[in-house]
């Protein structure tokens, strides 16, 4: 029963405005647009060839055994899909929407035990109105479901912390969830939350006490989850397939990445923008936990999961904004916990330097990011401006409110400003911005029309390589011939009148120089970043 005089005196308050945030958040539409390359599109026809194949222990793309990574994430999409029998934009995305919401509940029971239900309750409408939270939430990929896998194992390990008759009960636990998390994402899932535990464990010099038979228990139930797929794997593809999954694309690209390569420096810029507007008040609460000398160690848990993992991902070569979601719950909790102070008068850093100059920054941002976006849209796509319009107004009419609460130090209402503020454009951009960018982000129109002028002759496809293919297999909805080199689609071309290939831009002039033969296009459009052709040896009937 909910009591509405004193909300925080039980979890029901704080549990349902939380569960109804994040069905707005993460769930509204969400099968409403196309599956957007190239990810997208990859893990929901792995699935789909989960289904159709009934191969359930090496993933495959067009047939062809994926080692990008382990298969939790596309287990999770195909047994979704069941009911109806296919993979759909809705169940590919479900895995990520639904690990999103018990990740802001963790987040909120974590918060309960470090702090108590007020300030766990702030921190975790923090987390889930943090822009790469919500994007990642809404997105068919793995990072999510894995990030909140990491984020529950260590829950479990602090509760295991904290109550000691029950600690063997909260480490099988979190064992069960490291292996979840493994079977995600691979041994990341084993490294982020082993590293903040063993320095926490150290830092608090309370490591000794925790190397008992109770470690081992946690390691046999680690293994036996983990272990009989990984051995599947080596037994059915072989160890050349287990060695590109384990270390070519977990320590290769740690520390000699081939793809996504970055500067050192690439979090330090890119946090900011994943994090905003609460990346403003970080320095403060930070500044705010060391204030607070009776919540040392719930400090130095929350800062050992955040400065740790933001160094390991800042020294791994391979660098993406939705690497560093795991961190995403300490630093919510660290803000939150300062808002829990701010609100009831209790932090003692001054009002104007750490609530009011920051609020006014963001005030300044969002009113005039809001009229140059216009501005910009207004002159380079003017077909944007009537969805763009009413986001520029929204945009600067919120932060004209947060400035407007914040002078008059109403701080309950400045909060509550910015998280409806956040909603709002959340929900604007799910509901009128992203349709409007689904035809230039989405494969589907072209490759709708390729299968009709195709008319279920083979398709090739060159220049668009196995982890970038996934929607347009998904879309054309069959398996697509690829080639190693313009030599094998010269040869292609040259065996038979009628032969289609889905090209890269990029690749056509090459090919032509070596294709003597007509080559026609027949198809042209821009799906994401890349231009895709269909051409031919023959004019469109």
């Amino acid at each position: 029963m909910i009591n509405i005089k004193e909300p925080f005196k039980t979890d029901g308050f704080s549990l349902a405005v939380l569960i109804l945030v994040s069905l707005v958040m993460f769930f509204l539409d969400l099968g409403g647009r196309d599956l957007w390359a190239p990810d997208e599109g990859e893990y929901a026809q792995i699935s789909q060839e989960m289904l159709e194949t009934g191969e359930w222990v090496i993933p495959q793309l067009n047939g062809v055994p994926s080692a990008q990574k382990p298969p939790f994430f596309n287990w999770a999409a195909a047994v979704l899909s069941l009911p109806i029998g296919r993979v759909t934009e809705l169940t590919a995305r479900l895995p990520s929407a639904v690990m999103g919401m018990i990740g802001v509940l963790a987040t909120y029971w974590l918060g309960v035990r470090l702090f108590r239900r007020r300030a766990a309750f702030l921190s975790a409408l923090v987390l889930v109105t943090s822009p790469i939270y919500l994007h990642q939430a809404r997105w068919a990929q793995v990072d999510m479901v894995y990030s909140t896998f990491v984020c529950l194992t260590l829950v479990s390990f602090y509760y295991g912390y904290l109550n000691g008759a029950n600690r063997v009960r909260y480490f099988l636990i979190g064992s069960v969830f490291m292996s979840l998390g493994t079977l995600t994402k691979g041994p990341a899932a084993i490294a982020l939350p082993g590293m903040t535990i063993l320095i926490f464990l150290v830092l608090t010099k309370r490591l000794r006490g925790f190397l008992t038979r109770d470690l081992i228990l946690c390691l046999v139930v680690f293994v036996v989850i983990v272990s009989p797929w990984y051995l599947s794997v080596y037994m059915k593809a072989g160890s050349d397939f287990a060695w590109e999954l384990i270390v070519k694309h977990n320590f290769y690209m740690f520390f000699d990445t081939w793809s996504h390569k970055r500067p050192f420096y690439y979090y330090f810029i890119n946090l900011p923008w994943e994090f905003f507007p609460w990346i403003v008040f970080l320095p403060a609460a930070m500044l705010n936990m060391f204030a607070r000398d009776e919540e040392r160690e719930q400090r130095l848990f929350l800062l050992v999961w955040f400065i740790g993992m933001f160094c390991f991902f800042t020294l791994s070569q391979a660098k993406q904004g939705k690497y560093i979601l795991p961190l995403f719950p300490a630093i919510a909790l660290i803000v939150g916990r300062f808002w829990d102070d701010v609100i009831f008068d209790r932090q003692s850093l001054s009002y104007t330097k750490c609530i009011f100059v920051p609020v006014t920054f963001i005030a300044i941002v969002m009113v005039f990011g809001g009229a140059v976006g216009t501005w910009i849209v207004n002159n380079h796509r003017p077909e944007f401006l009537k969805v763009s319009l009413p986001m520029g107004t929204l945009f600067a009419l919120s932060g004209a409110a947060m400035f407007i609460t914040a002078l008059f130090r109403v701080k309950k209402g400045l909060f509550a400003t910015i998280v409806i503020a956040l909603v709002l454009i959340s929900t604007y951009l799910t509901l009128f911005i992203n349709p409007k960018l689904n035809h230039y982000k989405s494969a589907r129109v072209f490759c709708e029309k390729t299968v009709k002028i195709t008319k279920g002759r083979e398709l090739g496809i060159y220049g668009i390589f196995l982890h970038q293919m996934g929607p347009y297999v998904f879309y054309t909805g069959r398996k697509l011939k690829t080639f190693d080199n313009e030599g094998e689609v010269v040869q292609f071309f040259g065996a038979k009148e009628g032969a289609f290939c889905i090209m890269r831009d990029t690749y056509l002039k090459t090919f032509r120089d070596q294709y003597s033969g007509p080559v026609h296009k027949l198809l042209s459009a821009s799906v994401g970043h890349r231009k895709v052709l269909l051409i031919s040896n023959q004019p469109l009937e």
